[in-house]
């Protein structure tokens, strides 16, 4: 055999020895390129999955709308005649839903849940009222509902003295986002109470089911 035949075939050797190695050296890059790209895809799957929590809103000011006979989770307490107009009765003032039982003999609200609770999620209701009149000794009465559910409810003696409630305490319920909200109140005189705020402490990607 010649020599040049021979370093013919040292160099064709080196040739094909050089090319395999570039060829590994691109399919390790590619692989660290996946590696990195699916450790991205994990962190962003971990910040959707893991929000901070943060108190929110389940209801709307504006979204509350009057509820039909029917629909209402305390019927027995339902007048025959309910005469309690938007605007006159109960309308929006200082971030909430201010009602006036003197132009409103029974107030029974809805809307739909803005966010999912669980039972045993942390819930913050806010309310108050003003000094509270009455010629015969009466209760006033007021109501949350999800989805006819009570969640909260309290007794006040009438006559009695201004007072706020702010209050946190776990959701005895658990519901879907779009669930029936429900805000119940009936007195007795002529009165004004204020409904402010019922939110949900939770982490869960807003608006999901439970």
């Amino acid at each position: 055999m010649t020599r040049s035949l021979l370093r013919a075939r040292r160099l064709l050797s080196l040739v094909i020895g050089s090319a395999l190695a570039s060829m590994a050296c691109v399919a390790d890059d590619a692989e660290l390129l996946d590696e990195s790209d699916a450790g991205d895809e994990v962190e962003a799957g971990d910040e959707t999955d893991e929000l901070e929590p943060t108190w929110r809103s389940l209801a709307r000011d504006a979204a509350w709308q009057p509820m039909l006979a029917e629909d209402d989770p305390l019927p027995e307490h339902r007048p025959a005649l309910v005469d309690c107009e938007p605007e006159q009765g109960w309308h929006l003032e200082s971030g909430g839903i201010e009602i006036a039982t003197g132009a409103c003999n029974y107030l029974s609200l809805e809307q739909p849940l803005r966010d999912a609770i669980e039972a045993g999620d942390p819930l913050r209701l806010q309310l108050w009222w003003q000094a509270l009149a009455s010629v015969d000794p009466a209760e006033g009465h007021l109501a949350i509902f999800v989805d006819g559910e009570l969640v909260w409810e309290e007794l006040v003696p009438i006559p009695g003295p201004a007072a706020t409630r702010n209050l946190e305490f776990p959701s005895p319920v658990g519901a879907p986002a779009g669930a029936t909200l429900t805000l119940h109140l009936h007195n007795h005189g002529y009165n004004t109470w204020h409904f402010h705020e019922l939110s949900v402490f939770s982490s869960r990607p807003l608006g999901t089911g439970i």
